[in-house]
């Protein structure tokens, strides 16, 4: 697997529920958007889905060496995603390019999530899952006892 950053939208960034999955293993951050991808609200976490026009705020998240393949796999697991079974999960890690804010790109890994288990009507229209959960109760207390997101989407 390749070395390249994370680009998160939700629940992994600094000041979210799950940032402590990884927070000390993270080297360097930097702002920036995913273009034609659509966020989605499923309750107490995001998903992204391509939509064409639309973008995504988030963060690049670059691990420590020394780290990368612990907090692959935790990261993994908190997205119910098995790199062995790619394809077949609500979220699969996936490369894409991320546009910076001064204009250049850089490859990241992902999780984009799968049409089925999204609602239209959930749609995050401004694509920024830190402004839009500010309006929401009890987000942070909810991921307490939750490790991993596997099999909630079907609920």
């Amino acid at each position: 697997m390749e070395r390249l950053p994370f680009f998160v939208y939700g629940t992994l960034i600094p000041d979210q529920p799950n940032y402590y999955l990884w927070k000390d293993s993270i080297a360097d951050t930097k702002n920036g958007i995913i273009k034609n991808y659509q966020l989605f609200d499923m309750g107490h976490y995001p998903m992204i889905l391509q939509s064409e026009g639309n973008n995504v705020h988030g963060m690049l998240m670059y691990v420590n060496d020394e780290d990368y393949e612990k907090i692959t796999k935790i990261i993994d697991n908190l997205e119910g995603y098995n790199p062995e079974n790619h394809g077949n999960s609500a979220y699969n890690r996936e490369m894409r390019d991320i546009e910076l804010k001064n204009g250049e790109s850089e490859k990241a890994w992902i999780y984009i999530g799968s049409k089925e288990y999204v609602k239209e009507e959930n749609s995050v229209k401004n694509g920024n899952w830190v402004k839009h959960i500010s309006k929401k109760e009890g987000n942070k207390d909810w991921w307490k006892d939750t490790e991993t997101v596997a099999g909630l989407h079907e609920k």
